[in-house]
């Protein structure tokens, strides 16, 4: 399997009383830094639609948002392509999953440590949502879960290195090739990341 248009959600542990007016300021002010693995081009706002994408920064290779599809609060991060610098070493799809997970908890932890937010938020490292936007490179199939579990299993075990967490598929064929994995243990993003760099090291 060989697929770059790859989501990765993960859930705010506690969402009460977030405002997703107030993720506004904060992505304008990342494109003004530029401090980043990609180049950071607009903010949309969608936070009129229910259960929507919510607030959204879009950049060249891929989208952050500030997600609330199924009434859940989270960071969607969302691989469009791979035309960075920081992308160049991906020659696998463990390689690939590896680098989006990567993606995905360091721009959680540049949102917990976001001091001008209202209140300070921590995500859930215990839950991800995996979702694959290429049907014919991903398609919602036995045999494709099957090559992508080859894939995803020495990323699991790096980042859950206790217990295998319980990985679900969404097997309706009208669907995204979708996961949801959930592990046992209260693992937050700083944990995660340093477990990704060990590995790596």
């Amino acid at each position: 399997m060989d697929c770059v248009k790859i989501d990765l959600k993960l859930f705010l542990d506690d969402a009460a009383d977030v405002e997703l007016e107030a993720f506004i300021p904060v992505f304008h002010r990342w494109i003004q830094a530029q401090d980043w693995e990609d180049t950071l081009i607009d903010v949309v706002d969608y936070r009129h639609v229910p259960n929507g994408p919510g607030v959204i920064l879009v950049a060249h290779d891929a989208q952050y948002a500030m997600d609330t599809s199924d009434g859940r609060i989270g960071l969607l991060y969302s691989r469009r392509r791979e035309t960075h610098a920081s992308h160049q070493h991906i020659r696998s799809m463990t390689q690939r999953l590896h680098s989006v997970v990567r993606s995905a908890l360091t721009t959680c932890q540049r949102l917990e440590a976001e001091a001008t937010l209202p209140r300070p938020l921590r995500f859930r490292g215990n839950e991800l949502l995996l979702r694959f936007n290429d049907r014919l490179a991903a398609p919602n199939t036995a045999q494709a879960y099957d090559a992508l579990r080859e894939c995803l299993e020495p990323l699991l075990v790096q980042l859950y290195p206790g217990a295998p967490p319980q990985v679900d598929r969404v097997e309706d064929p009208a669907t995204r090739l979708s996961l949801s994995i959930k592990a046992d243990e209260s693992s937050d993003v700083e944990t995660l990341i340093s477990r990704l760099e060990t590995s790596a090291a």
